[in-house]
Order: C-alpha cells, then structure tokens, then sequence
C-alpha cells in the first residue's frame, strides 16, 4: 500500500488530489458503507451559501483555523471559532440539499487517525476537561469504580481513553470515524486534503475553490509529534491498540495512511519482547 499522507512519496500538490480521490474510489467500489445517511448525519457539514462550498468539519484537523480563515471573506470576525456564520447542512430540505451537494464545491481535512486520537485527548480530557465530565464518570465508572466521586474530577488516562472507545461506543465528532462524518463514499468531494500536507494543501484549495484572495491560512504549529503518540500508545495493552486500530481501519485505508504506522515498531517490539519471554521461561 502506498501511504498518500505527503510524506512517503513525491507528488505535487495537484497529482496529490488526483491520487488521494482515486484511492477513495477503489476503497468505495471494495468495502460496503452506509449509502443512505440521515440528514441528522450530515449535521457535520457547514454550508456557505455566499462562496457556495461545503465544508465537511472534523475536529482536531486544523478546523478552528480554518474557521477563521473563512470567516474574513464575509467580513466576519477572524477570530471567530463557532457555526454561527455557516447553515449546517441538515437544515436544508433534501432538494435543497441534494441542489448544494451538487452545485456547490465540497472539501474534507483528515489527520492520521492514531495521531487524531491523541490530539482529541489531550484536549478534550486534560486541556478543556469540562467538555469529557460525563463520558469521564462512565470510564472511570467502568474501569476504576473505586476512585469514581460523582462530584470529583474522575481523572481519564489515555490508556482507559482508548479502552474504553476500542468497543463498539457511541462516539461524538471529536473521535468518530471519518466515514460517519464526512461520509466520503456517498458525498463525491472536490478535495481532499490531509493535516500533514496542510501547508500544501491549503493555498490550492482556496485557489481552485475560488475563495476570496483575503482569505490566507497561517502558519500551522503541530502541538502532537509522532515522538508523543508513540510515548501515549506505549501505555496502552497491544490487544486494546489492535481493537480500537480495527475500529478505526477505514480511516487509514480510505485515505493512505499505513495501518497503525506511527507505532508499528513500537507493536513489533512488544510482540518480540513477549514471544521472547514465553521462550525464556
């Protein structure tokens, strides 16, 4: 498998568009997926009636800069961070829909899914962790119930984190799989850009989607290296890393990232370690 994530081969930005849509088509053509989302479904998708896009919102891919810079062609504060100048597109009546999805210009940001998952906690468990007070009560309530307090904080390690979402759990836009956001084999997108090659990406998309000139995309500062996830998935058991891996497998294989690569070597070191063990003893 060739991984399309910018960093393991030598593509122009453009040749990079051409080759990620044609991995989606064969991924689409090859696996069975929802063909009939809900209009509550699509809430994940902003609408802008003014430039005429679609921008499916996945969080922790750049999404509160990208806001920012789509608000300043509308003259709307560039701070701002929230839905309010975007109609979500589940507001709309299914001709009203189906007329945007088909006219408008639609575009998607993903993020290598291991690194997704230890972005969203950082943030959502330790950086705002008022957002996570009930999903923390029910892990702490189901692996630790000896140090649940209804009224504490119910502090969640990534390892629980990940244990707790390596079964079949309801999940929120923050650690949903990518299918049941965008929903990529129903939704024929435009552009498909990638959190690694964002530098790239960005300025060709605001060129072929038309967006206004004052719209530009700063400087992106990667708070999570690879060093840390490999540091955060050293704590998790390797059954439980090959669970949640499973679960999230269309997201690495619709859009060319290697399976589980940014800790293979970790997960080959651990099984070596075992396997040498068991022979030892």
């Amino acid at each position: 498998m060739v991984a399309l994530n910018g960093g393991k081969i030598n593509l122009s930005p453009e040749e990079r568009q051409t080759a990620r849509k044609q991995r989606l088509r064969e991924y689409c053509n090859t696996h069975t997926y929802d063909k009939s989302p809900t209009p509550e479904d699509l809430h994940m998708l902003a609408v802008d009636d003014e430039q005429k896009f679609i921008y499916c919102v996945i969080s922790k891919v750049g999404t509160t800069t990208w806001k920012s810079v789509l608000a300043r062609p509308r003259g709307n504060n560039p701070r701002i961070n929230r839905w309010v100048m975007w109609k979500r597109l589940t507001n709309y009546t299914e001709e009203e829909r189906q007329t945007r999805l088909t006219t408008y210009f639609k575009f998607m940001f993903v993020r290598e899914p291991l690194h997704r998952m230890v972005s969203a906690y950082k943030s959502k468990f330790l950086q705002t962790p008022g957002y996570t007070k009930d999903i923390r009560k029910e892990i702490v309530k189901e692996f630790r119930p000896e140090r649940y307090d209804p009224d504490g904080k119910n502090f969640v390690g990534f390892p629980d984190f990940i244990q707790y979402f390596s079964d079949n759990k309801t999940r929120n836009q923050h650690w949903r799989q990518y299918e049941k956001i965008c929903y990529p084999c129903v939704i024929d997108y435009d552009f498909i850009g990638h959190y690694e090659t964002l530098k790239e990406d960005a300025p060709l998309l605001l060129k072929i989607a038309g967006i206004k000139e004052s719209a530009k995309f700063p400087p992106i500062h990667k708070s999570t290296s690879t060093a840390q996830v490999v540091n955060y998935y050293s704590k998790v058991p390797v059954d439980v890393i090959k669970r949640i891996g499973e679960l999230y497998r269309s997201d690495f294989e619709m859009f060319g990232y290697e399976y589980l690569g940014p800790i293979k070597k970790l997960l080959n070191q651990r099984e070596t370690d075992q396997v040498n063990f068991v022979q030892k003893y």
